[in-house]
């Protein structure tokens, strides 16, 4: 019997009380807002960095409240499965999560937004 795989990030995220919290906030699903918007463009300009997003993390899904420097159509559709997130790693350990270099980061390197959004 072949052994069962690992469990990734997605199926260890908590709920319960923080999707209800995510829930009540209002933010899921929500048009672009403004000041979101200012938000992830002055960290891009502060850090300079070529990308910066506000996101949520549900049950199954990352929704990108605001967002730059995201190609199409990540940008225009505004969430990506948990396949794709890297946020969800902050969820599940309730710590900081530094990648200096997605391409070689043991954790995120085999995650497909390293291929697809480059």
């Amino acid at each position: 019997m072949a052994p069962s795989p690992e469990p990734s990030a997605a199926d260890t995220i908590p709920h319960g009380s923080r999707l209800d919290a995510l829930h009540r906030s209002g933010l899921l699903d929500t048009p672009p807002d403004a000041a979101f918007d200012r938000l992830v463009r002055l960290v891009c300009c502060l850090l300079r960095v070529p990308v910066a997003l506000v996101s949520l993390v549900d049950a199954d899904r990352q929704f990108l409240k605001a967002a730059v420097g995201l190609p199409e159509p990540w940008a225009s559709r505004r969430e990506m499965p948990l396949t794709h997130s890297f946020c969800q790693h902050v969820v599940v350990s309730g710590a900081r999560f530094v990648v200096d270099d997605a391409r070689a980061h043991p954790v995120v390197r085999d995650n497909r937004a390293v291929a697809e959004l480059g």
